[in-house]
């Protein structure tokens, strides 16, 4: 389940432009939250990175001054030519109330389907769920050990889920199948089910 991790941030400064905000290690950001306005920040780019690289559905406490603000990433802008960070977009978090989030799928087990020649064609890769903020999964594992034949597969509503984890949408979109050899290695991967 997912943790609240501390990183620094501080009020936008404006009187720096981008450019050297970011060559100053700095990266700037909004956290959007409902009934509120919206929050313009800056964070340290390293504590940032390191943490969000190895887990998208963190929980990122943002401390600024006396304040703490709870939220997760809705949104990364890279530059198209470097891959540095151009901007974040969080959104603020209530621990009480349910966020929808999208997360990657895990495919464990091995299939009896496999075995007998079949390939593993895993279309979508993140399924977007909702539940409350402490019940974030890391991962949505699906376990293939049932796919005992050719073309049998499991959709995103028949995956077996976290405790206080639902689907979000898209309850019908294939996520896992067995396929012919030709045909799964024909079959190209999509990306996520049911985010807009």
């Amino acid at each position: 389940m997912v943790k609240s991790i501390s990183i620094p941030a501080e009020q936008r400064d404006f009187s720096i432009n981008v450019r050297k905000l970011r060559a100053s290690g700095k990266i700037p950001a909004t956290i959007y939250a409902q009934g509120t306005e919206n929050l313009s920040v800056q964070v340290d780019a390293k504590s940032f990175i390191k943490i969000y690289k190895n887990d998208k559905t963190a929980i990122f406490n943002l401390q600024i001054g006396n304040d703490s603000h709870k939220a997760l990433v809705k949104k990364v802008q890279y530059d198209s030519l470097s891959d540095s960070i151009n901007n974040i977009e969080f959104n603020r978090i209530v621990t009480d109330q349910k966020v929808k989030i999208i997360v990657p799928v895990e495919i464990v087990g091995e299939s009896p389907a496999v075995k007998a020649g079949g390939v593993v064609w895993n279309p979508v890769t993140e399924i977007e769920v909702e539940c409350l903020p402490q019940n974030i999964p890391s991962s949505v594992k699906v376990d293939i050990s049932d796919l005992k034949n050719i073309e049998d597969a499991f959709r995103v509503g028949e995956i077996k889920y976290p405790d206080g984890v639902n689907p979000a949408s898209g309850q019908e979109s294939v996520v896992v199948k067995i396929n012919p050899k030709t045909a799964g290695l024909a079959a190209g991967p999509e990306k996520s089910a049911g985010a807009a």
